[in-house]
């Protein structure tokens, strides 16, 4: 006996048309799908990769950024001038017990040249009152960027020169009142800063407060940004043997 002995009715062949038609369009959409996300996934991946190679190795380093507090002790007081001085090595001279949790150090520098310094726009300050000298108070000084109302001096022209890993610098603060402070920074390789308190001593030295830490005088070692030098000559260059010097010299 026989389910099929006769042939299937038309329903039933319009029934399997209509599926096998569905399940076409549905495995046709699936690949496009598919093909369409393989496409997208390898475009990005590419993208992320060659900005990686461009900004990799080679690439110079910012620089370090300092901001100096300035305080005033007395009312009305603003600042006056101020001054950064540029160092390029420490030798620590003595230690002195301040307290039983302080230390100074007597610092001597090497070196010793203005990088940068300012004055305020007005001739005498001291004649000022009230609000005519508020805007020469300032609360912070961020290196290389001249406050307003306030005139550049060194350098004539331009930003300053940005500050250097390794180097020492002395920021001088004057006010208005007689007052001066500095501050003796050190910038380390990653480009932080090393600070205290300090008062001028005999020529490049300086007492700072307190507990300097043992590598303060110490050389930094500096990260290596040179590229790398097995990556081959830049692309608009020949490779060496095909420079003119090396070429064959062409047949008489």
């Amino acid at each position: 006996m026989s389910f099929f002995s006769g042939p299937p009715s038309r329903p039933r062949n319009r029934l399997i048309a209509a599926v096998a038609t569905l399940l076409s369009m549905l495995l046709l959409a699936i690949a496009l799908a598919g093909c369409s996300y393989v496409k997208s996934f390898f475009s990005s991946d590419d993208a992320d990769l060659d900005d990686s190679d461009q900004s990799a190795t080679g690439e110079p380093l910012p620089p370090p950024v300092a901001n100096v507090a300035v305080t005033y002790k007395r009312p009305g007081d603003s600042l006056v001038r101020a001054t950064v001085i540029k160092f390029f090595g420490a030798e620590v001279i003595t230690n002195k017990q301040r307290d039983a949790a302080h230390t100074e150090t007597v610092v001597r520098f090497d070196g010793g040249v203005p990088i940068w310094e300012f004055k305020t726009t007005e001739s005498t300050l001291g004649s000022l009152t009230g609000m005519g000298k508020t805007k020469y108070a300032v609360k912070s000084i961020e290196y290389s960027k001249l406050p307003p109302h306030f005139s550049q001096i060194i350098p004539d022209e331009g930003t300053p020169e940005p500050l250097d890993r390794g180097s020492y610098y002395v920021f001088q603060i004057e006010r208005d009142s007689g007052s001066t402070s500095y501050q003796a920074v050190k910038v380390q390789a990653d480009g932080s800063l090393q600070a205290y308190n300090a008062q001028p001593r005999a020529g490049s030295s300086y007492l700072l407060c307190c507990n300097v830490t043992s590598d303060f005088p110490e050389p930094v070692i500096l990260p290596d940004t040179t590229p790398d030098a097995t990556a081959g000559p830049p692309p608009d260059e020949p490779p060496p043997d095909q420079t003119p010097d090396s070429r064959a010299a062409p047949p008489p």
